[in-house]
C-alpha cells in the first residue's frame, strides 16, 4: 500500500557538516529525520515514514490521515513537499527474514512432489507471488 504525506523541510547550518535538512512528517507524532542534502533528506524521510507506519501497524494503532498539502504552513526558510512510500515495496526490500508456515497437502500430491524433488517452499513462494501479481 502506498502512503503520501506532506513533510516540512527545515534547513540549518551545522559547523562540521554544512547545510543539514531536518524533515518532519507533522501528521505522525515523532516522525522526524534529517539528511545532508535534499536528496538524502527525501530518502531518509521515506525510510522514516515507512518505519513509523510499520510501528503504528505493529502496535495496532490507527494510521493518521495525511493533511492536505495546502494546510501545511511552513515557517521561515522552511518548505513543504510530499513524501511517498510504498510499504509493500519497502517490506520486500527490507524484510528478508523467513517464517515457517504449516501447509496441508493430500498425501498423494506430497509423495509425487517429493519423488520429483520439488521444493515446497520455493513452489509456494512462486505461487503466492503469481497470485499477488508480484514480480
Amino acid at each position: 500500500m502506498a502512503y503520501i504525506y506532506p513533510a516540512i523541510f527545515t534547513p540549518s547550518t551545522v559547523k562540521e557538516r554544512g547545510t543539514v535538512y531536518t524533515v518532519e512528517i507533522p501528521d505522525i507524532l515523532g516522525c522526524v529525520t534529517e539528511g545532508d542534502s535534499i536528496a538524502e533528506a527525501i530518502y531518509m524521510a521515506r525510510e522514516a515514514l515507512a518505519g513509523c507506519i510499520l510501528a503504528l501497524k505493529q502496535n495496532k494503532e490507527d494510521i493518521p490521515k495525511p493533511s492536505a498539502y495546502d494546510n501545511i504552513v511552513p515557517g521561515k526558510n522552511e518548505f513543504v513537499t510530499l513524501i511517498d512510500v510504498d510499504l509493500n515495496d519497502y517490506l520486500r526490500k527490507k524484510e528478508t527474514k523467513s517464517i515457517i508456515k504449516t501447509v496441508s497437502l493430500p498425501q498423494w500430491l506430497a509423495s509425487m512432489a517429493e519423488e520429483a524433488g520439488i521444493s515446497y517452499s520455493q513452489t509456494l513462494q512462486t505461487a503466492l507471488k503469481q497470485k499477488l501479481g508480484i514480480d
